[in-house]
């Protein structure tokens, strides 16, 4: 059982390790997207590429993470009851998981920063409908003025008592 044990714990130590690689690719795109949103010119489909990517990677952390349970309890007595055995393990994984946190705690706040930047680029975005909108309806309120003015040739005053 100790060697099933040894195994199991094995597996959620790597598990952690890919989980760190996967969170690290995580941080990568989430930088991705915060250049693209401080570009002058926003690019939609580079935008839209990350977040497809960023998906992949939160269903890969999902499965990552299922996977580490599914072994922890298969452990977990063994753990509590037995855990000088696996001083060592124990120890590198408490180690792999404070690294996960400091990471997930970095990942945080780059999200919060291109939160406030897709924001502030979608605000812009509603700026120029708005503008546009009066832009056209000054022109329209133009044109309407120019078609209904008056033609050269036309009386301005029409008096029917003649």
């Amino acid at each position: 059982m100790q060697n099933d044990n040894i195994t199991y714990i094995n597996i959620m130590i790597d598990s952690l390790k890919k989980k760190e690689i996967v969170l690290e690719n995580l941080k990568s795109e989430t930088v991705r997207q915060s250049e693209i949103l401080d570009k002058e010119e926003f690019d939609d489909e580079a935008f839209d590429r990350t977040i497809d990517s960023k998906q992949k990677y939160l269903d890969e952390l999902e499965k990552l993470d299922e996977g580490f349970m599914d072994m922890y309890t298969r452990v977990k007595e063994a753990l509590q009851t037995e855990g000088a055995k696996y001083a060592s393990e124990i120890e590198q994984a408490k180690i792999l998981i404070k690294k996960q946190t400091d990471l997930s705690v970095e990942l945080q706040t780059l999200e919060e920063k291109n939160r406030t930047k897709l924001a502030i680029h979608l605000s812009r975005g509603k700026q120029k409908v708005r503008d546009f909108r009066t832009s056209s309806k000054t022109a329209a309120a133009y044109y309407k003025n120019l078609a209904n003015r008056h033609q050269e040739g036309d009386s301005y005053f029409f008096n029917r008592e003649k």
